[in-house]
């Protein structure tokens, strides 16, 4: 949470209220205050993530230098048993800009993680599940990018859920590169994996093709609106599968790497 500079804007200002907050806090885990010591950080973020989440982010991003949308599905495979309602948040920063004068005494370093455009808005969107499981959210939204301002190459996209009250814990979060081709869907920084589909949208038989490097094995799951698991293939062939129900799926390549793709597809029948 950025407090002066380019980035004092109305996101980060949602952040210091969301967090009742002036100034920006040390890190919690779990709700315990930690000291800046990064291997504090990194044994807690590994025994964080040791932990099970429920909840699944599948993000899809259709733009250029210029802006584009937005499409995220969220599936619950239980009550994630919030205290309050859930906001999803989808938030694109840039990496790698070195602070100009504008940024006070930040000017000349290498500033990361600087918030520039938000799909779902600068407080998120409101998401919720019918408590039938697994269960599916879906949203979208647009943004707008100045490709005089934002080098492109170095955006990523971070998209997460959160409580907004008690503990206001994150449910789950996700984090990518965004896409430099209008049609570009991908979910991971590694050019060494490739999913793609023929026949978009098809007629029910779509065509799957995946590229895993050496010593890498995978698995194709193919998901519906609803979570619910259609379909499961090994990777690294070239394969088709059936499906019998007109609809919106998610194809999804997940690796022994632990490097994960997604494609959406519609099928018409």
């Amino acid at each position: 949470m950025f407090f002066n500079g380019p980035a004092s804007n109305s996101f980060n200002s949602g952040r210091f209220s969301f967090y009742g907050v002036s100034y920006t806090p040390n890190n919690k885990f779990d709700g315990q205050n930690y000291s800046y010591n990064p291997s504090t950080y990194a044994t807690s973020i590994a025994d964080r993530l040791a932990e099970p989440s429920h909840l699944e982010i599948f993000p899809e991003i259709m733009g250029d230098a210029s802006g584009g949308t937005g499409n995220f599905a969220f599936v619950a495979e239980q009550d994630l048993e919030p205290s309050g309602s859930l906001e999803a948040y989808a938030v694109i920063i840039e990496d790698h800009e070195i602070a100009s004068s504008s940024w006070g005494g930040y000017s000349g370093m290498e500033m990361m993680w600087i918030p520039v455009a938000f799909p779902l808005g600068t407080s998120g969107t409101t998401i919720s599940f019918n408590g039938s499981y697994p269960d599916t959210a879906y949203v979208e939204g647009s943004y707008t990018l100045d490709p005089k301002v934002h080098i492109f190459d170095n955006l990523r996209l971070v998209t997460w859920v959160q409580e907004t009250s008690g503990s206001k814990e994150v449910m789950n979060a996700h984090y990518m590169d965004l896409p430099d081709t209008w049609n570009g869907i991908y979910e991971t920084n590694s050019e060494d994996i490739q999913l793609t589909l023929a026949s978009n949208p098809s007629v029910g038989i779509i065509g799957i093709q995946t590229v895993l490097p050496d010593g890498v094995s995978g698995t194709v799951s193919v998901y519906d609106m609803q979570g619910r698991l259609v379909h499961t293939l090994p990777a690294g062939v070239q394969t088709v599968t059936d499906v019998e129900e007109p609809g919106v799926y998610f194809v999804r390549l997940s690796t022994s790497a632990g490097e994960a793709i997604t494609r959406q597809c519609t099928v018409l029948k």
